[in-house]
């Protein structure tokens, strides 16, 4: 990276809360304090994948159904508030931070907020808690590094 047309402006930080996350944002931050760059912290709200059991007890094929309101509103509520704290060490850091919520596959959001936003780099933990409990899997971040048209930083624990 040469002049000053190189610096990396837009950032798009995925995270679930988890301590392989934080791990990112703190090495983020660090990484770009007191630059212009500007970070989107994005929160992937898994759709809850429900079982369909038929009338002979058989199982169907997964299917995915989009949650209540009740808890898409809890969910959202959440993502909010985890969105809000880890924003700090970011906002410490003197840089712009732009929260967002997606909802549906974790990998999939993020490879289309990174390409709908035009984004120079994801930086990301390597793994998180899993569907249920959160956002990140080791195959999340292993999906995104291979099919991302930026550059993907992988941050391990």
């Amino acid at each position: 990276m040469g002049g000053e047309n190189d610096m990396l402006e837009k950032v798009l930080l995925p995270t679930d809360g988890s301590e392989t996350a934080e791990k990112a944002i703190a090495f983020a931050a660090r990484l770009f304090e007191n630059t212009p760059c500007k970070v989107t912290l994005l929160s992937v709200v898994e759709e809850p994948v429900y079982s369909a059991f038929w009338s002979d007890g058989l199982i169907a094929p997964e299917v995915l159904m989009p949650p209540p309101e009740e808890l898409r509103e809890e969910l959202d509520k959440r993502a909010e508030e985890m969105l809000s704290e880890s924003a700090k060490p970011l906002r410490d850091a003197g840089l712009d931070v732009q929260p967002k919520i997606r909802f549906g596959n974790s990998a999939a959001e993020v490879l289309q907020e990174a390409e709908e936003g035009d984004y120079d780099m994801i930086v990301m933990g390597s793994h998180g808690r899993g569907a249920l409990g959160g956002f990140l899997l080791g195959s999340v971040s292993n999906r995104v590094a291979h099919h991302a048209k930026c550059p993907v930083l992988i941050v391990r624990q």
